[in-house]
């Protein structure tokens, strides 16, 4: 009797609220059994037209997210990102796969979870809706963010990844950092956006991160904080990346996915911290036009870089092989002066800045970086 009184109430009261995803989503919540009946109310409770973009971010949900993260702020993410791709002139354009995978997520890396896609598509929707394609308006974001709140390259920054809040407190962050507020701002307005870097250049080492944005059919990069006139695909470090090497996971290039890819982006920053990544280095490696080794330079003083006069001389004829300045603290660390030379030559390079000199006698084999310390005495 009290079974089927416990039906009939069910059938009054509507029965069990209806868990209308799959069972990808449901194994991703098994993945963390305390917060599970948390994660299942509020999936429940979710809008209709929001399903698709959950399912999505839930079943490939980063495991600290699915510990930590508040299901509401999910829930809003979805809601902004549909509201923006709605918003945009090429959003009915866009691939249902690229959208989910690189407009939706509410995160591009390791960073610290505190969002700003809702301040970004407040300031920025209305300037680039009407732009008539992604790789347009995330050009434009890429000039004007940087400046709107004040935010420069410089190494002095706190953390390697940081989030968007934490750059624009600091007013500075390295590549990684502005990479990621780029991306997070791009998506903002519906423009698909995604970090993308190296662990170690070939030769010379050194990691470095940019972002890559989706127009035309194809991902196409750009360096954070550093617009280039000419547009998509042009940066200083594309005859680096030509050098790539897609067989060595630490000298190849990878773009981070939402999605799981079977493959990870090798971290710099956090070698231990599995994030989904695809190897795209076929994109970037292509014919070098000077094969010849690099000589580059580099002046600090005080531990800090700084805009000195570099000379480098041929040390058996006495020619100018390298004359110029030496890059500051805001350009990218991985970017010198530079100049390709014979392998195997030998120069005595030479760097001034004020009353200071600190000079050094090198051999190129391969690309080579000059240190130079202003606060070393300069050699004989």
């Amino acid at each position: 009797m009290v079974f089927v009184l416990s039906l009939v109430l069910c059938a009054i009261a509507g029965g069990p609220a209806e868990r209308w995803w799959d069972g990808r989503v449901e194994a991703s919540l098994d993945r963390q059994p305390a917060r599970k009946a948390e994660w299942v109310k509020a999936l429940e409770a979710a809008p209709e037209n929001l399903r698709p973009e959950l399912a999505y971010l839930v079943e490939f949900l980063p495991d600290p997210d699915l510990a930590d993260l508040e299901p509401d702020s999910l829930i809003e993410n979805a809601r902004l990102a549909r509201e923006a791709r709605a918003a945009v002139k090429w959003g009915r354009t866009l691939p249902e796969d690229v959208y989910l995978d690189a407009v939706l997520p509410h995160c591009s890396v390791t960073e610290k979870r505190d969002p700003m896609r809702r301040e970004f598509k407040d300031k920025y929707l209305t300037l680039v809706k009407d732009l008539p394609t992604p790789g347009a308006a995330g050009l434009k974001i890429n000039e004007v963010l940087f400046k709107d709140f004040g935010v420069t390259y410089n190494t002095r920054r706190l953390r390697t990844d940081q989030n968007s809040k934490e750059t624009i407190a600091q007013g500075m962050a390295t590549c990684t950092g502005l990479s990621v507020m780029l991306v997070e701002a791009c998506r903002a307005v519906g423009v698909p956006a995604r970090v993308a870097g190296i662990h170690s250049w070939p030769v010379r080492g050194g990691n470095h991160t940019w972002v890559e944005i989706w127009d035309s059919g194809a991902w196409h990069y750009v360096g954070a904080a550093e617009p280039d006139e000419k547009g998509l695909n042009h940066a200083w470090f594309t005859g680096d990346a030509a050098k790539a090497v897609k067989g060595e996971p630490r000298n190849a290039i990878w773009a981070v996915t939402y999605r799981a890819t079977g493959e990870h982006f090798p971290l710099a920053w956090n070698p231990r911290a599995k994030l989904n990544g695809e190897n795209v280095t076929d994109r970037y490696t292509r014919p070098i036009a000077d094969s010849r080794p690099r000589l580059m330079v580099e002046t600090k003083q005080g531990g800090t870089r700084v805009e000195a006069k570099v000379v480098a001389l041929d040390a058996a004829t006495g020619e100018t092989l390298l004359e110029g300045t030496s890059l500051g603290p805001t350009a990218d660390i991985n970017l010198h002066l530079q100049a390709h030379v014979e392998a195997g030559k030998e120069a005595f390079v030479v760097a001034r800045y004020g009353a200071k000199a600190s000079s050094a006698w090198v051999k190129v084999e391969a690309d080579k970086v000059v240190r130079l310390n202003l606060d070393e005495p300069a050699m004989d």
